[in-house]
């Protein structure tokens, strides 16, 4: 508290802002990852699960961030080295995935999103 030159008390408050859509790596004075990350910087974050939607290639369901479009076919890669195709006809490309970390315990476990990320299949390389 500070007085003031007519006697009056000035109390000042001080309010903390919480940042419910953004997490901290490795350590609190660690870089933020959010919305604006790359997916690049996601995917390394420990800690972090990206809820991204399956692809069905036949019987094997594939991540959409594992997949890439050429022309008018998605490619998934294969535990062969080879790569399973389907026609890209009737799929989006364009995914709003949602990125969140483990909440509660072993016997309650949730996943709490901290943000949804826009995601677009990209080009085969």
């Amino acid at each position: 508290m500070t007085s003031a030159p007519t006697g009056k008390t000035i109390r000042f408050v001080v309010l903390a802002a919480i940042c419910g859509g953004c997490a901290t790596a490795g350590t609190p004075a660690g870089p933020t990852v959010g919305p604006q990350s790359s997916w690049e910087e996601i995917r390394a974050t420990p800690g972090l699960i990206v809820l991204a939607p399956q692809i069905l290639f036949g019987t094997r369901g594939v991540s959409v961030t594992d997949v890439c479009v050429s022309g008018d076919t998605l490619r998934a890669p294969t535990t062969g080295g080879g790569a399973a195709e389907v026609a890209v006809a009737g799929r989006p490309l364009r995914h709003m995935i949602r990125v969140g970390v483990p909440a509660g315990d072993a016997e309650t476990s949730t996943i709490r999103v901290l943000f949804v990320k826009p995601f677009e299949i990209p080009a085969c390389k």
